[in-house]
């Protein structure tokens, strides 16, 4: 019987499979990884979550505090704090309404009462927060300062995001600070490292006679990674980002609102005793703010010009 041979119709090679729409979906996962990454370091640098809404800067702050005597500020830019409670720092004081008013004269007065009976100080706080912030730029306070036992005045910037992250996360600048003398100045940055513990860089400066003897102008300069105090034409500090001590983080290229405070006793004053005067004034000529485009050649300290 003869053998019969079966021819196999030839097969085919299969073509390769298409590969486009798998390198699309791992495209679009390596773009969705990359601005992942680029929001947290926002939020890793600045403190400031991503989405939130900037400032452009562009709003020129200048107050000369002009106004019938016994008038609040202006409650445009300005909110009087109030309440007791520490403030975080043991304080004694309870901020009230009735401590901040205009004198009248062209100057804001943050007044402290401490009464020899020993009951409860009063004295004021107030903030430009939800009102008006900076991001970059030259901001300038002339300042007479008080001075006693149990005192401490401040002219200070807090980062807008404090309502949320908190602090030291939102970040501090004291632009200066004088407890219990001024013959001193003293002036910090902090900022956070990790979720809850901080960092601080600290200076104090020897005066060459009291500033409480009269007025003064301190001065703040925000740049991007970088962060200048003055005192009248003085430079006191001068911090960039490559300062912070790792693995703290540096949270100031993002928008800081302004505080005036004058409180009484806590961690760092410590308590008035016997040689506090009954009732100590923080007076303020006028606040001033240029844009970082604007500062050009006008020297740090000076006074703005007249007329406004």
């Amino acid at each position: 019987m003869n053998a019969t041979t079966v021819s196999r119709p030839a097969v085919s090679p299969q073509p390769p499979r298409r590969t486009r729409g798998r390198w699309l979906l791992l495209a679009a996962v390596a773009v969705v990884a990359a601005i992942a990454v680029v929001l947290g370091v926002q939020w890793w640098t600045t403190g400031v979550p991503p989405f939130t809404g900037g400032y452009g800067d562009r709003d020129i702050l200048f107050d000369d505090f002009d106004g019938p005597a016994g008038a609040a500020p202006d409650r445009n830019v300005w909110s009087i704090q109030t309440g007791a409670g520490g403030w975080g720092n043991e304080e004694l004081q309870e901020y009230t309404e009735e401590a901040v008013e205009l004198d009248g004269e062209g100057n804001l007065v943050i007044t402290a009462t401490v009464p020899a009976d020993g009951s409860t100080p009063t004295s004021g706080r107030l903030t430009t927060h939800d009102k008006w912030s900076f991001t970059y730029g030259r901001l300038s306070a002339r300042i007479q300062l008080p001075e006693g036992q149990g005192l401490l005045p401040a002219f200070w910037l807090l980062g807008d995001s404090i309502d949320t992250v908190g602090w030291p996360a939102a970040g501090e600048i004291d632009v200066v600070e004088t407890p219990n003398d001024t013959s001193r100045s003293v002036h910090h940055l902090h900022g956070p490292t990790g979720r809850t513990d901080r960092w601080s860089i600290n200076e104090g400066v020897n005066m060459p006679a009291p500033l409480a003897d009269d007025f003064h102008v301190y001065t703040v300069e925000k740049h991007p990674g970088r962060v200048i105090l003055a005192v009248d034409d003085r430079i006191v500090m001068d911090v960039e980002e490559w300062d912070v001590p790792l693995p703290g983080r540096w949270v100031f290229d993002a928008p800081t609102h302004v505080l005036f405070s004058l409180a009484v006793g806590g961690v760092w004053p410590g308590s008035p005793d016997a040689t506090t005067p009954t009732e100590t004034r923080m007076v303020i000529d006028w606040i001033m703010y240029l844009p970082e485009d604007q500062i050009g050649d006008v020297p740090i300290g000076a006074s703005p010009p007249k007329g406004g």
